[in-house]
């Protein structure tokens, strides 16, 4: 069911991309895949608001020199671990480059970790992770700091939140397939939601609100469960709250190794579903994430650019 034949992983050498590489490592040697490592040397800064500053090009240079040689440290890893590993270095934006990559390479998978050597989180997953997540043309794994360590990599427990949505069903195709070929046990998990406020829906019966609620989550769970347990084992949660509250504990209940979530749309007004459950469970997790996006049929591919350096 699950074809992984290319995976693109970026890296910039940090304790978050060493993890994610080990994911991406792990996942190529289990689907015999191709694993391309990436690193992007972002623009270099010589402008100010008050001008041209002056720039040593030699600290430059050292750094490029070091980024090529711990890439080849990357590239010989994966390839210590039986894996076929290509590696390359572009200079640019890290977001549009990794984009571009996936495309030319074909990538079935990006496994890229939330940040890196900045420290700030929350701007670099938005700045980065998060628009490789929201316009790859493959799905996304990201990996978060609050991972185990990089040689700690199991897929024992696949997480899928269901909704009934189509990119919902979408993601339970890829978390079967990962707990079936990985031997794995498969926790579907369907939220009730809060009682909504009052004002224009009035008062609402709360008692009836959650039995219907509940009703609702366990149909889900129970027209999913016939299509999947004759490919793996299964496990069925009705979890209350908002829905990456309600996600994130049941992951943390349940032990989760990994979390398989859809991703409805891709354009700029599907920014907002995106940001409401989605990305608020990749922020917050501490374990991968593997986002699914919408099957496209025909995507569109990027026209090929030169690579800069290749390792």
């Amino acid at each position: 069911m699950l074809t992984l034949t290319r995976i693109l992983c970026p890296t910039d050498f940090s304790d978050v991309s060493t993890k994610a590489e080990a994911y991406a490592t792990a996942l190529a040697r289990r689907y015999n895949a191709r694993l391309h490592l990436l690193h992007v040397d972002p623009p270099t800064p010589i402008m100010s608001p008050y001008g041209e500053m002056p720039v040593d090009i030699r600290l430059f240079e050292e750094q490029r020199d070091q980024a090529e040689k711990d890439l080849a440290t990357a590239r010989e890893r994966a390839r210590a671990a039986g894996v076929p590993a290509e590696a390359s270095i572009r200079g640019g934006h890290p977001a549009r480059e990794i984009l571009a990559v996936a495309d030319e390479f074909h990538a079935d998978l990006v496994v890229i970790g939330t940040h890196g050597r900045g420290g700030v989180e929350h701007l670099l997953l938005g700045s980065v992770a998060e628009k490789v997540m929201r316009k790859a043309p493959c799905p996304v794994m990201v990996v978060p700091a609050a991972t185990g360590p990089g040689s700690d990599v199991r897929f024992s427990r696949v997480l899928c939140p269901i909704d009934g949505s189509a990119s919902s069903s979408d993601a339970v195709s890829y978390a079967v397939s990962l707990a079936r070929d990985t031997d794995g046990r498969l926790i579907l998990v369907s939220v009730v939601e809060p009682v909504p406020a009052g004002g224009e829906f009035g008062a609402l019966d709360t008692e009836e609100y959650r039995r219907l609620g509940e009703a609702h989550a366990q149909a889900l769970l129970t027209n999913a469960a016939p299509d999947v347990r004759g490919w793996c084992q299964v496990e069925q949660v009705v979890a209350h709250g908002k829905a990456s509250d309600a996600i994130l504990e049941t992951a943390k209940n349940m032990q989760a190794d990994v979390i398989v979530m859809g991703v409805r749309g891709r354009g700029a007004i599907d920014l907002l579903a995106f940001g409401s459950t989605t990305n608020d469970v990749i922020r917050r997790a501490t374990c991968p994430v593997l986002a699914v996006h919408p099957k496209v049929k025909d995507r569109h591919r990027l026209a090929a650019l030169p690579v800069t350096v290749t390792v």
